[in-house]
């Protein structure tokens, strides 16, 4: 019986825009083009992620292979934080699983400044029992081993979870530990899709 919500950020609870991202910065196609290689598509990215990298090594290393600006490069990695916008009927969704006492979790692959931002920017994880981030567990999805690290921190098992995100891949290891699992295809089908599994959740108890 499924009585635990876990959940994903980037286009679940907050929009992750890459191509966004970049254009804050970059107004020329070929440049934004650059931007994404240099940075979000690089491995160093992945590492900030997992917290094996401090975002000032990651700015400098991107500076140093690309022909682009470095203060433009900088400001890809400043603007990140204000391009992560809230999802205004997931957060509604959460705060209604909040209000029914459903247990909610999170379960992202983020950076530690953007994390920083988000949990004293949004009031919504407050309302989470609790939380797994890649850089504080130097594990990323979509490693087993993080879903193994999140039953045992929140004590449940992966039969009693569901998990909400918008990666394939993420998603799909998620079901292999054993855990009920959701894809969001259209992060504006958040909230229907919170308000669905809540109804499920409150409907089996």
């Amino acid at each position: 019986m499924i009585k635990h919500l876990i959940l994903d950020i980037g286009n679940v609870i907050c929009a992750w825009d890459p191509d966004g991202l970049v254009g804050m910065t970059f107004s020329d196609p070929a440049d934004q083009q650059e931007a994404l290689r240099a940075i979000v598509r690089n491995p160093d990215w992945l590492a900030l992620d997992k917290g094996d990298m401090e975002v000032d090594e990651a700015i400098w290393r991107a500076q140093s292979r690309t022909h682009l600006a470095p203060a433009d490069i900088e400001s890809v990695y400043d603007n990140l934080c204000k391009s992560l916008t809230a999802l205004p009927e997931s957060m509604a969704a959460m705060q209604r699983a909040h209000e029914a006492n459903v247990p909610m979790y999170i379960l992202s692959n983020m950076q530690a400044h953007a994390w920083e931002y988000l949990q004293n920017t949004f009031e919504c994880f407050s309302w989470c029992t609790d939380v797994v981030i890649s850089c504080e567990a130097r594990l990323i999805k979509p490693d087993p081993a993080i879903y193994e690290h999140v039953c045992n921190k929140f004590s449940i098992s992966a039969e009693s979870c569901v998990f909400v995100d918008d990666m394939k891949e993420n998603v799909d290891a998620a079901i292999a530990y054993g855990m009920q699992s959701v894809q969001l295809t259209d992060r504006h089908q958040g909230g229907a899709v919170l308000n669905t599994l809540v109804d499920q959740i409150v409907g089996a108890r």
